[in-house]
């Protein structure tokens, strides 16, 4: 409970309620964002609205979300209904705080306006039940982005609390997008904690594992389910990219169909980034869509596949190839069955760590630095660490750019040859993350061959990689060779690729690259 915590949604909702018993049941001090706007100018909400009109409120309430923001006591905070409209200010408000979105139906919301009398600048004079329609509508995407929404229409007061009580205590990390936004967890036994919020109203759980997972994990989370009354059909794979195809996925649907999943049944992915690639796929094309939860037990799943909604699965040698953006109702990483997780799988994702550090967090590659040791030995407080700073950057950059339009393509850095050279090895010789290593290693260096990146820095990524255990030479598992699948890049735009090069830690370049530019680049590596 580091971050403060905040209150959105529409009038009379019931945050300054809810807001105040929160605060009390945490000790933590308590702000109604309206009313300290209107001790600071001496006036109420109406007397600003009616003298100096919305936009000098929108001023004054930014300033103040802005002071809540800051606030080294991690308060609880009631803001006003528009004070998170902007984007650029909700977007840091979710990684800065934890917001939750109360919600009500307009009949309620004018009922308790009415009840309590108070004058609502935005209702007057009009048909109130009309306009809170037309208004919730329109702040419908901005009261969506929040970790959590919750309906307080036939709760109690003491019940809506105690949930955002402990959704703050989880400190969860949002993806915002828009009416698909979700929260990921970080932590242990998490699913079983959330479960029962996330199967009202499912009508069974389709879980999804591979036949080594649900060994190791499956059991726990296959009685959890069937204890809150539900019925689970359990679909295990065989282990392994090499089965990550629309032969599986077409075993999967099979198995659905028989097995009578309907759209109403949540999908669960417990596995690494294969299982939750197909599982997430498998629901976004269930009966035209299906919600889905995915449970990354892998280093790589979770600070990679495990946010951003990218499913999909491979058609031969096209990695990833024929899939769909289909975002997780929910993602809980639990960081003690990575201690379950083999030496060189483990080893492998630290590839897509690094990768994370160099485009969006400079604090985080220092860490590897300074403690290789403990990442290496699996060290609790550091993998809670890395994997936290990895979901948040990446959370920060799906949430700007949900379908890889634009600032996401970033995530790409080291990913155009090392998918190539995964793909030539035929995806055995070389893990994912040990393929993102070389490719990594392969676009610092055609950086510097473009005048964008500095010998130090490819010197300095090449050290960590080599201490983490990771190789660092793309020649020596044939990059001129592999370079020839780049045309199977499903990046590829009109025989150009947008290549991601880094300059420092923290900063990306684009350049459009063709093919055989790329190719013959790849020749010199």
């Amino acid at each position: 409970m580091l971050r403060p915590v905040l209150l959105t949604g529409f009038m009379a909702t019931g945050k300054s309620t809810v807001g105040a018993r929160v605060a009390q049941l945490a000790g933590r001090r308590f702000v109604d964002l309206d009313a300290e706007i209107a001790a600071s100018a001496g006036k109420s909400i109406a007397q600003i609205f009616a003298a100096e009109g919305e936009a000098h409120f929108r001023t004054l309430e930014r300033a103040a979300v802005e002071r809540a923001l800051a606030a080294n006591d991690a308060p609880v905070v009631a803001l006003g209904g528009g004070a998170l409209q902007s984007r650029e200010l909700r977007l840091r408000a979710l990684e800065q705080a934890v917001v939750v979105s109360l919600q009500a139906s307009p009949a309620q919301i004018a009922a308790r306006a009415q009840q309590a009398g108070v004058s609502r600048p935005l209702l007057a004079g009009v048909n109130a039940e009309e306009t809170i329609s037309i208004l919730l509508e329109q702040r419908k995407l901005a009261y969506a982005e929040a970790h959590a929404r919750i309906s307080t229409d036939t709760l109690s007061v003491e019940a809506v609390a105690q949930q955002v009580l402990d959704l703050w205590r989880q400190d969860p990390i949002a993806v915002a997008a828009g009416a698909a936004s979700y929260s990921v967890f970080i932590g242990s036994t998490l699913e079983q904690q959330g479960l029962a919020h996330r199967l009202r109203g499912v009508s069974q759980v389709v879980l999804i594992s591979d036949h080594t997972v649900f060994a190791l994990h499956g059991a726990p989370v296959q009685k959890a389910i069937e204890q809150l009354g539900k019925r689970c059909l359990c679909i295990t794979l065989p282990p392994g990219e090499q089965h990550k195809n629309p032969q599986t996925l077409f075993s999967i649907w099979q198995q659905c169909l028989s097995g009578g999943a309907d759209r109403k049944s949540l999908f669960f992915g417990l596995g690494g980034g294969v299982v939750t690639d197909i599982a997430g796929f498998a629901a976004a094309t269930w009966m035209r869509g299906a919600r889905w939860v995915g449970a990354p037990t892998t280093l790589l799943s979770m600070v990679d596949a495990s946010v951003g909604g990218k499913t999909a699965v491979d058609l031969g040698e096209a990695k990833n190839a024929v899939g769909a953006f289909w975002q997780p109702e929910a993602v809980y990483c639990d960081i003690t069955r990575l201690s379950t997780e083999p030496e060189r799988g483990y080893k492998s994702a630290l590839s897509e760590v690094v990768k994370t550090a160099l485009i969006g967090d400079p604090a985080l590659l220092e860490l590897l630095e300074r403690r290789t040791d403990a990442v290496l030995a699996r060290a609790p407080d550091a993998l809670e660490e890395i994997v936290r700073r990895s979901i948040t950057v990446k959370a920060r950059v799906v949430s700007l750019d949900e379908r890889e339009s634009g600032v996401r393509a970033s995530l790409n850095l080291g990913h155009t040859l090392g998918h190539a050279m995964e793909a030539h090895g035929g995806y055995g010789r070389l893990t994912h993350g040990e393929a993102i290593s070389l490719g990594l290693v392969a676009a610092l260096r055609i950086g510097q061959q473009l005048n964008v990146t500095p010998q130090e820095l490819i010197t300095r990524v090449e050290s960590l990689l080599k201490r983490l255990g990771l190789p660092v030479d793309p020649k020596a598992f044939d990059v001129a060779a592999a370079a020839q699948l780049v045309g199977h890049d499903k990046k590829r735009s009109g025989g150009r690729v947008r290549f991601v090069l880094t300059p420092e830690p923290g900063k990306i370049v684009f350049r459009d690259l063709s093919v055989p530019e790329i190719q013959e680049f790849s020749k010199q590596l």
